[in-house]
């Protein structure tokens, strides 16, 4: 007897592809974004560069250090200064592009994004703050244990809790802070503009389709886990094959995130709100 829920998320992926297939203007927003946040992974790339570097260096060599402005060094930064610009995007114009692609298939006019872009802009700053706040204090409390000399924390070592285990943590982090928040833009767009109650109605459907959500979302996601790996492994690829490959690498972490997984995330989860809203 198959899972309903199993089926449930079927349907939705299948109307997602219906949807882009029949309004594929609902993939605009998309390629905007993935366009602007290419460009960022380039201007990244060219930080320790004139005329960049008058600008970014004194930023680089007060939180990061000197050497990282030197060549090969400087492609050991490059997939968090990409990340961090990424979220600097989502926030500025992401939350704006997202808004429109749910307008889109609410078949509302996309300009019901601009008229509510605070409350788009407010909802996605607060999503990502309380993500990178999370991230970090989960990491500094790791380094603070390990840096007060213990030696290891349920039997494993600083290199596992701080490498892999620490990416893992991040990473379902990420999942589960986008699950619960995902609903508060389709929130926006349908009835609210106020931010916070958006983010309450999100958490209060996330909680009666926490499954369901959690696949909508997760399955995706899991396609990003080829990129995190190698990205965990930036100091071998430098030196074992060229530093290079780390700016192909950032190029196809945007491509993937912005053509693959964000629409996937945002669209399917739009229709099930929408769904859930009808009956």
């Amino acid at each position: 007897m198959p899972n309903p829920t199993k089926t449930s998320a079927g349907q939705i992926y299948y109307q997602t592809y219906q949807t882009i297939k029949k309004t594929p203007v609902v993939y605009l927003p998309f390629l905007i974004f993935a366009v602007f946040e290419i460009i960022a992974v380039a201007l990244v790339y060219l930080f320790p560069r004139m005329p960049f570097v008058l600008v970014c260096g004194p930023i680089i060599r007060t939180f990061w250090g000197e050497r990282f402005l030197h060549y090969p060094i400087n492609f050991l930064l490059l997939p968090k200064l990409a990340a961090l610009s990424r979220m600097f995007l989502s926030v500025i114009l992401g939350s704006l592009l997202t808004g429109m692609a749910v307008a889109i298939v609410y078949k509302k006019n996309y300009k019901t994004a601009f008229k509510k872009y605070i409350s788009l802009f407010l909802i996605v700053l607060i999503i990502t703050g309380l993500f990178y706040l999370t991230v970090k204090i989960i990491g500094l409390c790791l380094n603070k244990y390990f840096m007060a000399g213990h030696l290891k924390l349920l039997f494993l070592g600083p290199r596992i809790w701080l490498g892999p285990i620490l990416t893992t943590i991040n990473l379902v982090t990420a999942l589960l802070v986008q699950s619960i928040f995902v609903y508060a833009i389709p929130e926006v767009i349908l009835n609210e503009e106020n931010p916070i109650k958006c983010i309450g109605a999100s958490f209060v459907f996330f909680k009666k389709h926490t499954v369901l959500t959690l696949i909508l979302v997760g399955l995706p996601m899991l396609i990003y886990l080829p990129v995190v790996v190698l990205n965990y492994n930036t100091a071998f690829l430098i030196y074992r094959i060229f530093p290079e490959v780390i700016l192909f690498l950032a190029l196809s972490g945007a491509i993937i995130s912005s053509l693959i997984i964000d629409p996937a995330i945002t669209i399917s989860t739009a229709l099930l709100y929408l769904k859930s809203k009808e009956k």
